[in-house]
């Protein structure tokens, strides 16, 4: 399988019409690639060898019929699959999600001439109900209240009755809250207006110990009938152990403002990892599926091959969920993150867990290794879990010079991850590369990868 790295394009030739046409392949999005006369057009839900009638207006398609269906289709449970953009391979059966996952890492490498593949691949044990976070809008339709996901690419709600994946839980509190708004005459916002009262609601829930932390987004800091709202739905979800309001009445697409307050419980829930506990609260970064992020560390653990002598730098920390999980293992972690508020998060996880050897720096990745260079500051071992953007060239040439002797790289995005390679290989050859499905059922995937440093005149390995 190879990858024609286009989404629709913007030809407008053809308007309004349903064509039989036949997918030859798939892009690096899952979406279905075929030929239209001398252009390529791409479709959800659509796999190699089927035909199809696909509608099309514009730059748009969509598939209206399937005229034969490959054995690799399996029949989707979800209602709002064809307009819900959250989910993309959903219609695949599992073992071609993997497949499709594998060989987009491995076409990356290939892309930017990395002489490397996926040796090791974590399957998930888990593929439904597995997001620890869902968050919802609210809106009105036809002068009714719906609540859901956008649809790809607008900003109009598709209303499904039950998200595959997340919780039970999840989906009856969402739905609970509709109910109660309706029962209170408590409005939406309007995003054009800037008027109304609900704009999303967030819902996160603890695997370890199944709290459930609930923040409600208003448009403004008055709340009508707030103390019968928390009553109506504690009665109804006995469940959640606590509330949140928290007021958004910015023009954005940031879903979280920054003023909040507690309606009920103490603000936060927790979890654990790998024996380490964690405090979550509604802006705290956690990895949503908590099923196997656990896989994901241990995976990192087994890359690091931490003796207990080592000084460990864990770049782009986020809360410390790594650098804490291996501080035990190791003589001493530095974390550092630029985001102030993970920070704080990250030292009280520390000093909750009672963690001495761990020190958390609030400071730009890029800008710290720079000085850690400067200083010629010694590290054994080296995590880096970036953005999906990637790093920076002068993060990556820094840390070339600081020359930790293993790296760890934990990316979700295999094409900026291939792109940093190619400057970590002046300096390090890849010992090993693995791939962990936290996101199932889309084209996302994890990707870890071991480099090791080389000798000065020593050749890079080739796999």
């Amino acid at each position: 399988m190879s990858y024609i790295n286009k989404k629709n394009n913007k030809s407008n030739d053809i308007k309004s019409q349903k064509i039989e046409v036949k997918c030859i392949n798939l892009n690096e999005f899952g979406q279905g690639v075929f030929k239209l006369g001398g252009s390529i057009k791409c479709v959800n839900n659509l796999l190699p060898g089927e035909s199809a009638v696909i509608a099309i207006n514009g730059d748009k398609c969509k598939v209206h019929n399937l005229i034969n269906k490959s054995k690799k289709r399996v029949d989707v449970k979800c209602g709002a699959y064809n307009k819900c953009g959250s989910c993309h391979l959903l219609h695949m059966n599992y073992n071609e999600q993997i497949k499709f996952k594998e060989e987009y890492v491995n076409n990356c490498f290939k892309q930017y001439s990395i002489k490397a593949k996926v040796e090791e691949i974590e399957r998930a044990s888990v593929l439904e109900g597995y997001r620890n976070k869902m968050t919802v809008a609210y809106k009105y339709s036809d002068g009714k209240i719906v609540y859901g996901f956008y649809e790809e690419d607008t900003h109009r709600i598709v209303t499904n009755d039950y998200c595959l994946v997340h919780t039970k839980e999840q989906n009856e509190i969402v739905k609970e809250i509709g109910k109660i708004m309706n029962e209170l005459h408590l409005s939406c916002y309007d995003e054009d207006k800037r008027k109304g009262l609900m704009r999303y609601v967030q819902i996160r829930f603890s695997r370890y110990t199944k709290e459930i932390l609930v923040t409600l987004v208003i448009g403004s800091n008055v709340f009508p009938s707030r103390s019968e709202f928390v009553k109506r739905l504690r009665a109804r979800c006995p469940y959640i152990t606590t509330i949140i309001q928290n007021v958004n009445s910015r023009k954005t697409s940031i879903i979280l403002g920054d003023e909040e307050q507690i309606l009920y419980g103490k603000g936060y829930i927790e979890d654990e990892i790998l024996g380490v506990r964690f405090n979550i609260s509604s802006k705290t970064f956690f990895q949503i599926n908590p099923y196997q992020v656990e896989l994901l560390y241990k995976k990192v653990d087994e890359y690091l091959h931490l003796q207990g002598d080592e000084v460990l730098l864990d770049a782009y920390c986020g809360v410390g969920t790594i650098g804490l999980t291996l501080a035990n293992k190791a003589k001493y972690v530095y974390g550092v993150e630029n985001n102030k508020q993970s920070v704080i998060n990250a030292r009280n996880n520390a000093n909750n867990n009672k963690i001495k050897n761990i020190n958390f720096v609030c400071a730009d990745a890029t800008e710290y290794i720079i000085e850690m260079a400067k200083m010629k500051a010694k590290f054994d071992c080296l995590i880096m879990d970036p953005p999906r953007t990637g790093s920076t060239d002068k993060f990556l040439y820094s840390v070339n010079e600081l020359a930790p002797k293993r790296i760890v790289y934990v990316s979700c995005e295999a094409k900026t991850l291939a792109r940093d390679l190619k400057i970590l290989l002046e300096k390090y050859s890849i010992e090993k590369v693995g791939i962990v499905d936290m996101f199932i059922g889309t084209y996302h995937v994890e990707t870890v990868v071991c480099l090791e440093a080389r000798s000065p005149k020593a050749p890079q390995k080739s796999k």
